[in-house]
């Protein structure tokens, strides 16, 4: 583990027996060792908090003020402040005098005095600094190691292991509690006025070691480099400690901000001008032109950290990101055809007659072209036989190809499991079968190559460029891909429009399904999708599609909670969806709908267990959802709240997600989980349920868009209900503009089919 020794905050307690005076009027830094007394403001302190606080302490040392009386107590102000009532602490800061609140002392850094005895080692164990110690571990830790605790917390911590009651998922736990309770912590209070939270400032100090303060003081537009710490919040650290608003740094960080912010809103590349002047406007600076931007710009494309494509300015890694892609398409389309169409015509005829259906036309074209080709891609609307082209694709080539490897997957967990289900074939995520694992950064492993023959992928609209060019750069040369998806539906949560555009390149073999065959799949529902995805108005309505007008927020949500109510009596809470655009800001948003149908369908009795996380309150029965990739629990996989249980210091939940996945969360675990009796729209992608529950307001105009409805009317097997205003639903069927995505990996593709050669970049954005 990173940090200094813990031997180092050992003090004697002969140190306490001498007497330090300080002086109210002193100058610069001063160093005061003192104890808590209370808590003044906030009222309480949660996990995870990071606000700004009062506290009262207690001076462990003579501290006079400067009429020379004795102070018995010190106001103390700053932001993480220590609240552990038996430990001492050593803190740094200065003196200030408010005209409000009177004299106090501004808290910059602290230490904890740990006392070498059995009881002051176990006082600062069970402390609650540590997370996942309490007073019987501490006790058994101590039983084990005595004084040399602290020096196994520092260097050998994973020892603990060998300590009853402690696993590695524990281990874990204590680890970045200590990490964050020692060198961490002056990062953690320095940025907390900058809003930064304590588990970011945490994963920055792992990240960057005892260099972060350096770096957090020095060079504080470096931490842009880090997911969820923006170009503004840098930059209002940098603009306090002094740096010049025309420095390069903060221009070139603002440059590749202005890209690595584009990318969050699914843009691979932007236009030259485009790119400087929304950067110009992000660096809001007096003397600073859309010329000197260009100059820099052209400067960190001959330094390789830009890159430049048809007029299309990229970060470098997006760039190698979709060439890299681009070439291994065109790879997959050089090889020689997979087979012939000898037989095949006659392997369908067989197909048909074992499972008593007869395709039509197109769905056998479908499954020709994926048997034969090296690379092919099958789209279509709900209610085309996608699924069924599957089975019968499935089926045949493991009857023509004895002993052939075949992975089926898809890009979420929940999309996988029902790719299984309707073919019978074993399914995974696709991040699964390319073993890929995400480290603490967020980056991925580099990918295996896959061992198989056949390899089908549904629901490709879901896939990003990283995720599709580490699963390209993964076939094995002479292998076969079948990629399954409807491109009409939303383009995936991260960057990029990888099947839209390998369908508009034009070389990659593609069938289009646009018949509804599937009538059970909801008439009125198959076919209003197929008119949305024209930008047809004239929807049909009926039993299975309704609508319920309602242009008032409060309205809307009551109208949703009958519905819902409603709904899941009829199909269980496991077949009915609720889906709204936003998150947040509205009372139709999935947190306040969450909050809203929780407390009907679980509210609290006075006997369930519960846990506060932050701003959010878990409950024994609660239906959640995993947010984040975690072993074999995917992103979007729904479970229930089935134990709540209190250990040494820490509550545990235990959520059951079905098919034997049972996981434990504790800690900062909880930040994995959320709520899911609403979700959003892009959330529910790759799921399907009976009912669904829809809401879409004017209020959402800047989502509203065809493809958000499309993916909304398509999650329903059975009956869809939207609750909102006409007005909207008409603004999302006749809007597409907004989901053009920046990319250019169509283009790329086609360049290397034609074989043209050459640089698109002159080097020179000035220009």
């Amino acid at each position: 583990m990173d940090g200094g020794p813990a031997t180092a905050f050992l003090l004697c307690e002969s140190k306490f027996a001498g007497i330090r005076e300080n002086d109210f009027k002193r100058k610069g830094e001063s160093i005061l060792i003192c104890q808590f007394k209370r808590l003044i403001y906030p009222k309480a302190v949660t996990a995870g908090d990071a606000s700004y606080m009062i506290a009262l302490y207690r001076p462990c040392e003579k501290v006079m003020d400067a009429a020379g009386n004795v102070v018995s107590e010190i106001k103390a102000v700053g932001y993480c402040l220590p609240t552990a009532d038996n430990l001492r602490y050593d803190m740094r800061g200065r003196w200030s005098r408010s005209a409000k609140h009177g004299i106090q002392f501004e808290v910059e850094g602290f230490d904890e005095v740990i006392v070498p005895s059995k009881e002051g080692v176990i006082a600062y164990l069970c402390s609650g600094q540590i997370k996942g110690i309490g007073p019987k571990t501490a006790e058994k830790i101590y039983a084990m190691f005595g004084q040399n605790t602290l020096t196994v917390l520092d260097h050998e911590p994973e020892q603990l292991l060998a300590v009853s009651g402690i696993s590695k998922t524990k281990l874990k736990k204590i680890c970045d509690s200590y990490l964050a309770s020692r060198g961490a912590r002056d990062v953690v209070a320095f940025l907390a006025p900058h809003g930064v939270t304590p588990n970011r400032a945490v994963k920055l100090y792992k990240q960057y070691g005892d260099h972060t303060m350096d770096i957090v003081r020095n060079h504080p537009y470096r931490l842009c480099e880090m997911v969820g710490i923006g170009f503004k919040t840098a930059d209002r650290i940098a603009v306090s400690m002094g740096f010049d608003p025309l420095s390069p740094e903060r221009v070139d960080e603002g440059l590749i901000f202005t890209l690595t912010d584009a990318e969050l809103k699914g843009h691979l590349c932007m236009e030259k001008h485009s790119f400087l002047k929304q950067c110009l406007k992000l660096l809001d600076t007096e003397g600073l032109t859309e010329e000197m931007l260009a100059v820099r710009a052209s400067r960190m494309l001959e330094s390789g950290r830009l890159a430049s494509y048809d007029r299309q300015v990229y970060r470098a890694v997006t760039a190698r990101t979709e060439q890299s892609l681009a070439w291994a398409v065109y790879r997959m389309l050089t090889y020689e055809k997979a087979g012939s169409h000898v037989n095949i015509d006659t392997e369908i005829s067989a197909e048909e007659k074992k499972q008593g259906i007869q395709l039509a036309s197109e769905q056998r074209h479908a499954v020709t072209t994926a048997l034969t080709s090296q690379l092919s891609v099958i789209t279509g609307g709900p209610g085309t036989g996608k699924t069924l082209i599957q089975r019968f694709l499935l089926d045949i080539y493991r009857r023509k190809n004895r002993g052939a490897k075949i992975i089926c997957c898809a890009p979420t967990g929940r999309a996988a499991r029902r790719m299984e289900q309707a073919t019978g074939f074993p399914a995974t995520t696709i991040h699964k079968a390319l073993g890929l694992l995400a480290g603490e950064d967020g980056d991925y492993c580099e990918p295996e190559m896959l061992d198989a023959d056949l390899i089908v992928v549904d629901e490709v609209s879901m896939m990003d460029i990283y995720l599709a060019n580490h699963l390209f750069r993964s076939v094995p040369h002479g292998s076969q891909l079948v990629l399954i998806g409807d491109a009409d539906q939303l383009p995936s949560v991260g960057p990029g429009a990888v099947l839209s555009e390998i369908i508009a390149c034009g070389a990659v073999p593609v069938v289009r399904l646009d018949r509804i065959f599937r009538q059970s799949y909801g008439s009125r529902i198959a076919a209003n999708a197929k008119l949305i995805r024209h930008g047809n108005l004239s929807l049909e309505y009926g039993e299975d599609f309704q609508f319920y007008d309602s242009c008032d927020m409060s309205a809307s949500a009551q109208q949703i909670e009958t519905l819902y109510l409603q709904e899941t009596a009829r199909y269980g809470f496991d077949n009915v969806a609720l889906l709204t655009p936003y998150r947040q800001k509205t009372e139709t948003g999935v947190n306040a709908l969450n909050e809203r149908l929780r407390e009907k369908l679980n509210p609290q009795d006075g006997k369930k267990p519960e846990v506060a996380y932050r701003k959010r309150i878990y409950r024994l029965g609660d239906k959640v959802m995993q947010i984040k990739n975690c072993e074999d629990i995917s992103n979007g996989d729904i479970g229930y709240i089935t134990s709540v249980t209190r250990d040494d210091t820490d509550s545990v939940l235990t959520v059951d997600f079905g098919d034997g996945r049972i996981a434990e969360y504790d800690g900062s675990d909880l930040e994995m989980l959320d709520l899911a009796y609403a979700s959003t729209i892009h959330k529910s992608q790759g799921s399907e349920y009976k009912s669904v529950i829809i809401n879409l307001q004017c209020a959402h105009a800047v989502m509203l868009v065809r493809p958000l409805v499309y993916t909304a009317i398509t999650r329903a097997k059975e009956r869809v209900l939207i609750v909102g205003e006409r007005r909207a639903l008409c603004i999302a069927i006749k809007r597409t503009d907004t989901e053009q995505r920046g990319t250019m990996l169509s283009a790329r593709i086609k360049e290397l089919i034609s074989n043209v050669k050459g640089d698109h970049y002159n080097g020179n954005l000035a220009q």
